[in-house]
Order: C-alpha cells, then sequence, then structure tokens
C-alpha cells in the first residue's frame, strides 16, 4: 500500500526566493518491509538552487523537528530538477502523522518552504462482521454487531488480531479482545468505526444489517387562517404517523420542517421534532409585505427506520385585515316604501401602504343567508365612517349588512348582519262622537273610519278599534270597547250619554300594521 502526499503551500521566508514552481511528494508503502518514506522535491527556479533541506516534526508543524534530511539532487539541473531523500520513521516512537518541511536555498540566499505530511500507522481491518437479526425496523430497532478487528504489519505477514482497541458505533463502544473481537449493541445498521489509535490505522465497515424502512403520513393545519395580517403569529399543529408492522402508530423524534413560499415568512422557521405521542408544534411569523401570497406545506424529514413525507396546507395570503365597525340602521321598524338610512365604519389595519378607492356595498336579503343583492353603493378615499341615506324605497321585510369585498392587500369584511321589519302604516278618518251637545241618559254614537296605506290608501277591514273615554276634568283615559271595523273600514258603537268628556279612538297595529293617530271628540252632556 502507498500514500502519497504532495503539497504546494509557501511557508514564509526570510526574504523573497526566486523559486516559480516547487512540488513536494512523499511516498510511504505500509506494507512494505523497510517501511522507508521517499521524499522527493521538483524545485524550477530563476537561479541556482543551491541547498534543499527536510526537517521532521511530530504531530505538530510547530513541534521541534525530530530528523533533519540533507536531500539530494537526483534528476535534472539546479535550475529545474529533483531532489530527494529516504526516511525510515520509528513507528513506535512515534505513531501517527509526521509533518514534513523541505527548505529551498537558492543562489540569492532567499528561501522557500514546502510542506507535507505522512501518516506511519498499521493497516487494519474488520473481519467477519455481522448483525443479529441482519434485519430490524422502527418496531425492531437493535441488533448486535459482532466482528474481529484484525493488524497487519507488512505484506510478508499475515493479518492479526488487534487487541486491547477500541471500537465504535453511533454511541456505542466496546474494546477489542485478546483475538481482536468485539460486540457492540446499536440500533439500525450504523458504520463501525475503529479510529487511529497507536500504532494502528483507522478502519471503518458499513454494518451487514437490512434496515425494513417504513412510510409515514403527516396530517397538520394552519392557523389562525389562510389569510392574515402582517406580523401575525402562525402555528402549524399536526402528527407524523408511521406505518408499523401492527398498522398506523406515532413516529416520535422525526424532524419537521416548514416549507414556505419567499417572503411568507419574517424569517426561516426553525425546525422541529415530533414528540413521543408523533405531535408537533411549529410556528413562524407572518411577514410585513401586505399582497403577499404563496404555499405553505410541512415535510417529515426521513432518515434512520422512515421514509419522509410531505403534505400541502394550501395558500397563505398576508393581507390587511379590514372590518367593519359600528354598522346602524335608523327607522326600525321601517314604514312601507320609506328608504334605508344607515351608517358604519370601515376600518382597515395594520394598512402600511395607505390603501385607497375602497368600495363599500350596503346589501339586501329576504333570509340573510343567500341572494344577497347590492341596494346601494359608494367608494371611500381611505377607510373611515361612511352614511347612507337611500332614495330607493323598501317595501319588504329583510335582512341588510355593509360588506367590503376586499383587494388585493386587504381582506374582505363584512358586518353584523341587522333585520329590518317593514310595516303598513295607518290612519283615522271622519271620527265623531255624536250628537252634541246631547241629554244625559241619551244616546252617543262614536264612529270613524280606518286607512292602511299600502300601494295606495285603502280601507282597513275586520280591524279592532279601543274605544277610551276621559270625564271632563280628568287626566286619565279609560277604555270602554272595543269594536271591529266593517269591510269598509269603518266602526261604529253606541254609548249612554253620562257625564261631559271626551272621547277617543286608536287602532294599536299588528304584525304587519303600524298603530293609527288617535283622534278625539269632546260631547256636552247637559
Amino acid at each position: 500500500m502507498t500514500a502519497l502526499a504532495a503539497s504546494a503551500l509557501l511557508v514564509p521566508a526570510a526574504a523573497r526566493a526566486d523559486v516559480s514552481e516547487a512540488e513536494l511528494t512523499l511516498g510511504f508503502d505500509r506494507l512494505a518491509a523497510d517501511r522507508v518514506v521517499k521524499i522527493s522535491l521538483s524545485v524550477t527556479s530563476a537561479s541556482a538552487v543551491t541547498n534543499v533541506t527536510a526537517h521532521l516534526r511530530y504531530l505538530s508543524s510547530t513541534a521541534e523537528p525530530y530528523a533533519t534530511l540533507q536531500l539530494t539532487r537526483t534528476q535534472g539541473t539546479d535550475d529545474d530538477g529533483v531532489w530527494e531523500a529516504e526516511y525510515r520513521p520509528d513507528i513506535a516512537a512515534r505513531p501517527g502523522v509526521s509533518v514534513v518541511d523541505t527548505v529551498i536555498t537558492t543562489a540569492d540566499g532567499a528561501t522557500t518552504t514546502r510542506r507535507a505530511g505522512f501518516v506511519d500507522c498499521y493497516t487494519t481491518t474488520i473481519e467477519g462482521l455481522a448483525g443479529s437479526p441482519s434485519v430490524v425496523d422502527a418496531d425492531h430497532p437493535d441488533t448486535t454487531l459482532r466482528g474481529r478487528l484484525m493488524v497487519r504489519r507488512s505484506r510478508d505477514e499475515a493479518a492479526e488480531p488487534a487487541a486491547g482497541a477500541a471500537v465504535s458505533a453511533a454511541d456505542a463502544k466496546a474494546t477489542t479482545g485478546a483475538d481482536g473481537s468485539f460486540a457492540l449493541n446499536v440500533r439500525g445498521a450504523p458504520t463501525v468505526d475503529a479510529s487511529a489509535q497507536g500504532p494502528l490505522c483507522s478502519t471503518e465497515q458499513k454494518a451487514p444489517v437490512t434496515v425494513a424502512m417504513q412510510a409515514t403520513e403527516i396530517s397538520a393545519r394552519l392557523t389562525p387562517g389562510s389569510t392574515v395580517a402582517p406580523y401575525t403569529q402562525m402555528s402549524v399543529d399536526g402528527k407524523v404517523l408511521r406505518h408499523g408492522s401492527a398498522g398506523l402508530a406515532p413516529a416520535a423524534g422525526v424532524t419537521v420542517a416548514l416549507d414556505l413560499s419567499s417572503g411568507l415568512a419574517d424569517r426561516s422557521p426553525l425546525q422541529v421534532r415530533t414528540a413521543a405521542d408523533g405531535t408537533f408544534h411549529a410556528f413562524f411569523t407572518a411577514a410585513r409585505d401586505v399582497g403577499v401570497s404563496g404555499t405553505v406545506a410541512v415535510e417529515a424529514q426521513g432518515g434512520g427506520f422512515l421514509t419522509g413525507s410531505k403534505t400541502s396546507l394550501g395558500t397563505m395570503n398576508i393581507r390587511n385585515t379590514a372590518t367593519i365597525d359600528d354598522f346602524v340602521l335608523l327607522g326600525r321598524p321601517l314604514a312601507y316604501g320609506e328608504a334605508i338610512v344607515a351608517d358604519g365604519t370601515l376600518v382597515v389595519r395594520p394598512d402600511f401602504t395607505n390603501v385607497t378607492n375602497l368600495p363599500v356595498y350596503l346589501e339586501y336579503s329576504r333570509d340573510g343567508k343567500t341572494g344577497w343583492t347590492i341596494w346601494a353603493r359608494q367608494t371611500l378615499d381611505r377607510p373611515k365612517a361612511f352614511y347612507f341615506n337611500t332614495t330607493k324605497p323598501v317595501t319588504q321585510d329583510g335582512y341588510w349588512r355593509f360588506r367590503y369585498p376586499g383587494g388585493p392587500r386587504n381582506t374582505a369584511a363584512v358586518s353584523p348582519v341587522k333585520y329590518i321589519d317593514v310595516k303598513y302604516r295607518t290612519q283615522m278618518y271622519d271620527f265623531n262622537a255624536s250628537p252634541e251637545p246631547v241629554k244625559k241618559g241619551k244616546t252617543i254614537t262614536v264612529k270613524g273610519l280606518l286607512y292602511r296605506f299600502m300601494d295606495k290608501a285603502v280601507p282597513g277591514p275586520n280591524a279592532p278599534v279601543s274605544i277610551y273615554f276621559k270625564p271632563s276634568g280628568s287626566s286619565k283615559w279609560s277604555q270602554v270597547a272595543t269594536v271591529k271595523t266593517a269591510s269598509s273600514g269603518w266602526f261604529s258603537k253606541t254609548f249612554k250619554a253620562d257625564k261631559d268628556g271626551t272621547w277617543m279612538a286608536s287602532y294599536n297595529g299588528s304584525a304587519n300594521y303600524f298603530a293609527s293617530d288617535k283622534p278625539s271628540d269632546y260631547v256636552d252632556v247637559r
């Protein structure tokens, strides 16, 4: 076996030499019987090379030299030649790394240094490495690795056991026995490593164990939602499961990473690991720039006993948050044919971009769930309070709301829904209490006509009308009768004249009709 080392490293010298090229190589056959290091330096210079000296140092380039060699030119000329020397290192005294510095002196008195190194050690191998069991998975991850560490000192000698040497695999460690044997209890199929130690070279071998990989699946949710304001604290919560030998099982200790489109996060989110039950919680801060959209995905990274998996959480949008506050509807219930008067306030936060030209709609629906239609609209120059004083007549009950449709930088906003009950107006006509004056004990007739104002004024049939009387000198009204209007809208009721006073009639309204006015008439009883 041959080990070569080459270097073009220029080590600072006392003065600048005229060396244009210098290459140092070291030849060292660890299995050769003589174990000689062959030093070879090729040099090209503008003036003659007058001397080449090699200094050998142990373990460190700053250690004191343990040997100094004079190199002899074996080829070429002093201007362009090859200088060589040989050295047999003492492996018992100095096993491991040695540094060789060659100092080139030229005719101008300047020096140039080239550096290389070699490792003096005996070749080692791992023989008979086997795992029991030879197949592992996430449910049965443990195996025992057994083998022998052997050392060979020369090509002419057979390998022999390397006793008392350190061997490791992952976190497991062992010391070889007299026959070089070792046993390591490990998980999975790690590499068995015997590091360089004393006169032994390092060696390694992959464990001959098959890992039966199990597939994973990942589920997750993004909160608080897919459309959020700048700097919103985002959470991704989910679970990773593996397809184990007995079915789906939690995948513990799996690294989970978030895969976000550029511009979505204020900074790159950290990776997290699943808990014992397979759950995980990851988080990040939404970026500042509104109008940015991109995809969010979660990846369970593979490795060990599990394959990776990935799931998409859809598109995330960074927008200003719009709300409609202070929604007020005036005139409830509303008289048939009157117009809607409403006001509210459009608020946009944080609005770093000072948005303008914001459309706001007043909308109507019969059931408050479907069939929303635009009743009136206006455009605001900035988020602010607004006022709707419409002229279109309202002729039926229904639900009302304000809506801002949103835009590239803002979320949409809808106000709370409010109900307006639309009723028909009513009014009394030709109300009269007669005769007047009247003799005590005679009959007084109280009558009138009730009208309902729909698309046009029509009599109000079969409506209950309350009749009240207030004696002269009193402030208290007393209900004395209730009558129903005829199909013509007229009502009439007779009373026995007893005392002076005022008569009044009132229709008190219903689910579909407003109460009427309350006309009155004074009767003098004599």
